[in-house]
């Protein structure tokens, strides 16, 4: 049995990572992992029950990371060293390039570039005519002050971007050590590619449009749902004022769970159809809470798709090249010694 458990999980976290082989080390007893697995989800059981006595939801990066580390540190303590080492060359780099993106895309509209209004408006006018689709949906799902199941169910799915990157990266880290490297990677250079974005191209979602009157009225459904659920997000001192509220092109919202497909497309069809249901999922609740328009969407399944082809196009040169090298290597060292040029009678041989 601990042998089908110990295939599975090698299944799925993959090859090591190119130059980096495993190391032997203690075995990890079914039992001690059966027991920490139980005492993190008693950690996230604990956080669920405050969230319903409190109302307050963890939703700021940094409250995330730290809430995180905690399970992280639970999880690894039957190798805290690995922890330790983890928070100072996995995540201490990782997560102040986060920050630093959130900071720089809260000043990314400073640049004196005038936010773009009717681009989208008119993409999604020439896919879908008029109404454009997040007037069209308000106006046949959306009844307020009353809110349906289907509107506490897109709230959720909206508030899971600001947790889902950073928990899918602590589950690799724990689990998939060298898939959680690919995933830092591609979640990295996403980031990048939006910020650029934001700052050369600026533009307003939905609802920032509609209090202009250039489309028709829309209701920001995320805020109402807060009023709806009592609850609120936790303030942070960190990211405190980090907005911008003309960063809809493109929609990351969208794209990073349309990245979470690609990354697990090779994993089986179960894995494609969750990520997939969960991309869709997303999309349809960015455009029907008004968020961003479907324009937005598609450019983000669009960066998503190009930076994670990239990205694997440059693992695949790299790990060609190393290959190639070790080859030449062991070629090198079976080649036979060349005998030395005849000499002269006198002169020494070196």
């Amino acid at each position: 049995m601990e042998t089908e458990v110990n295939a599975q999980r090698a299944a799925f976290a993959g090859p090591p990572a190119p130059g980096r082989q495993p190391t032997p080390g203690r075995r990890e007893s079914p039992v001690m992992r059966r027991l920490l697995l139980g005492a993190t989800l008693l950690y996230v059981g604990a956080t669920a029950l405050a969230v319903a006595l409190f109302g307050h939801l963890l939703l700021s990066r940094d409250v995330v990371f730290v809430w995180l580390m905690g399970g992280l540190l639970i999880l690894s303590l039957n190798n805290p060293r690995r922890w330790v080492r983890g928070m100072v060359v996995d995540w201490l780099p990782f997560i102040v390039f986060l920050f630093a993106y959130d900071y720089a895309r809260s000043i990314a509209d400073t640049t004196g570039i005038g936010a773009h209004y009717h681009p989208q408006i008119d993409i999604d006018r020439f896919l879908f005519g008029t109404p454009i689709p997040t007037i069209w949906l308000q106006h046949h799902f959306y009844h307020p002050p009353h809110a349906a199941v289907y509107d506490y169910a897109a709230w959720v799915v909206y508030l899971t971007h600001f947790f889902g990157t950073l928990t899918l990266a602590a589950i690799l880290w724990r689990f998939a050590y060298p898939m959680f490297k690919k995933w830092r990677t591609l979640v990295m250079w996403l980031s990048a590619a939006g910020f650029t974005t934001y700052v050369l191209f600026p533009a307003s979602p939905p609802w920032l449009a509609s209090q202009r009157f250039l489309i028709g009225h829309i209701e920001k459904i995320k805020d109402q749902m807060f009023t709806h659920t009592g609850t609120k997000a936790i303030t942070s001192a960190v990211e405190n004022n980090w907005v911008d509220k003309v960063a809809a092109v493109p929609s990351l919202h969208a794209a990073f769970p349309f990245m979470m497909m690609l990354l697990f497309w090779n994993r089986g069809w179960k894995w494609r159809i969750g990520f997939a249901a969960y991309s869709l999922a997303m999309g349809l609740t960015l455009v029907y809470t008004g968020e961003h328009y479907v324009a937005d969407v598609l450019f983000g399944y669009l960066y998503a798709g190009v930076t994670f082809a990239l990205v694997t196009l440059y693992w695949r040169r790299k790990a060609t090249r190393q290959a190639a090298a070790r080859s030449a290597e062991r070629h090198g060292a079976r080649a036979p010694v060349p005998a030395p040029a005849a000499v002269s009678a006198g002169e020494p041989v070196a």
